[in-house]
């Protein structure tokens, strides 16, 4: 970055990645200014921050040519698509173009262990932490999981192993971010709207590894195993089904060593349940493999490790019918996943704001599982017309009605679960507002009936 430590760096996006940037670049010393077209009050708030502490100009409310205008590199944040400003003549399309992990990882001095796929990489990134805290390895646990690399990193050193959440979004922008460890966990339909298509959006997921070298890892879920030439630099250990490196199957994983295949763990009795947390686990178990880490000590993480809110959570059965918060499933993937997971019918609440993927890929599933599908949010209209000789559907205003009907509708052994498909931004700020709306509605509900 020393080449930049007299230009003009702009930051384009005042979240929580783009606040992370651009205050991490004014302690290093460097010229920096913010752009953000919101005036949230949170936007409000960090650029008065950055302004009264670092003295940064910060632009917010909209973009202008004046204020982007002469900037020699650009940082941007992950949910900023940055068609608007080469469409509107903004920035040049020279300019070069990091994201916010590529500037983090530019002054990180720990290893990296980064985790990306369409689902499971929160929980992944939370038990991979959970088993190097356990091993006493000083993890930081950051990225796309809440809390940005750029904002941790004047706080890590050497000593200290780096487990890092990545999107799609993040990876778009790299030039030399390199983890040490690179876990792939899949890849299944989603983002259509910001990567146009399943190539351009496995493309992104697949550049985590572009910078590797033969002394790095890459965990990969053997169905991907395809898009990895053996003439690619790097270790590979494969997990899943099949003759692999760590073999998932009805009871137990398996780990094969010396080419002999060891039984490792049961995970029929484990807090994390569904076989998409099954594969979670299987490439948890293979990093702390690579890094030489007590078998005692993952068993005993994995069987105790309890599972991020809103990622298939059970909250419970009331009157012979059990209560399902999946509002991260953001995606169709994510959904059949889920159904997968379950052996009862299920009363489906689902909707939100589409992301271009296609809604019949999962009817047979739907068929098969879904008792009735309840409709929230904009995309109704598009599922209801995807499903409609699939499944019995009404329609509900908001989530208490949706609830409502689910609970009106279910029976005893029914299942009653949020499993959206979609974003969440039309009714709620975030998949956890929808689903802790979801679950005070639930609890309403069942008290009333008590």
């Amino acid at each position: 970055m020393e080449e930049y430590k007299d230009k003009n760096i702009l930051v384009i996006g005042l979240g929580v990645s783009g606040f992370a940037a651009a205050e991490l670049l004014a302690k290093k010393g460097f010229k920096v200014s913010v752009t953000d077209n919101s005036s949230l009050v949170q936007v409000k708030h960090r650029s008065k921050l950055l302004r009264e502490k670092y003295n940064i100009q910060v632009e917010f409310g909209g973009h202008s040519s004046a204020f982007c205008r002469g900037c020699e590199l650009i940082v941007v944040s992950p949910g900023v698509a940055l068609d608007y400003f080469y469409n509107n003549a903004l920035l040049s399309k020279v300019t070069p173009v990091i994201s916010e992990i590529e500037l983090g990882y530019r002054f990180c001095p720990a290893p990296i262990i980064a985790i990306t796929g369409t689902n499971g990489k929160t929980t992944t990134t939370e038990l991979i932490g959970s088993i190097l805290d356990k091993a006493g390895r000083n993890p930081v646990i950051c990225g796309n999981i809440g809390n940005p690399l750029c904002g941790e990193v004047c706080h890590i050193n050497e000593q200290n192993i780096v487990v890092l959440e990545v999107s799609s979004f993040q990876l778009e922008f790299i030039e030399e971010f390199c983890p040490f460890i690179g876990v792939l966990l899949n890849v299944a339909e989603d983002h259509y709207d910001r990567h146009g298509g399943y190539e351009q959006y496995k493309r992104s997921k697949l550049s985590l590894f572009k910078n590797q070298t033969e002394q790095c890892w890459a965990v990969v879920f053997s169905e991907l195993e395809d898009d990895f030439s053996s003439k690619i630099n790097r270790n590979i250990l494969y997990f899943g089904k099949g003759d692999v490196d760590a073999r998932v199957n009805e009871t137990y994983i398996s780990l094969k060593l010396e080419k002999a295949e060891h039984s490792f763990v049961d995970h029929t009795n484990m807090l994390l349940s569904g076989i998409h947390n099954m594969y979670n686990i299987a490439a948890a178990i293979l990093v702390a493999q690579i890094l030489d880490i007590p078998k005692d000590i993952v068993k005993n993480v994995i069987s105790t490790f309890v599972p991020p809110f809103h990622r298939f959570q059970k909250l419970g059965i009331f009157k012979g019918v059990e209560y399902i918060d999946d509002s991260k499933a953001t995606n169709i993937d994510a959904t059949r996943v889920a159904l997968e997971s379950v052996n009862n019918k299920v009363l489906l609440i689902a909707g939100g704001i589409d992301k271009g993927g296609d809604y019949r890929l999962i009817c047979k599933l739907m068929r098969e599982k879904v008792k009735t599908l309840i409709l929230i949010g904009e995309a109704k209209d598009k599922m209801r017309l995807a499903y409609n000789d699939c499944t019995n559907i009404v329609e509900a205003a908001d989530m208490m009605q949706a609830v409502k009907n689910a609970h009106n509708l279910a029976e005893s052994g029914d299942i009653v679960m949020l499993s959206p498909m979609c974003s969440s931004f039309d009714m709620f700020s975030s998949y956890k507002k929808r689903g802790e709306v979801f679950q005070a509605a639930v609890k309403e509900i069942t008290d009333m009936n008590l």
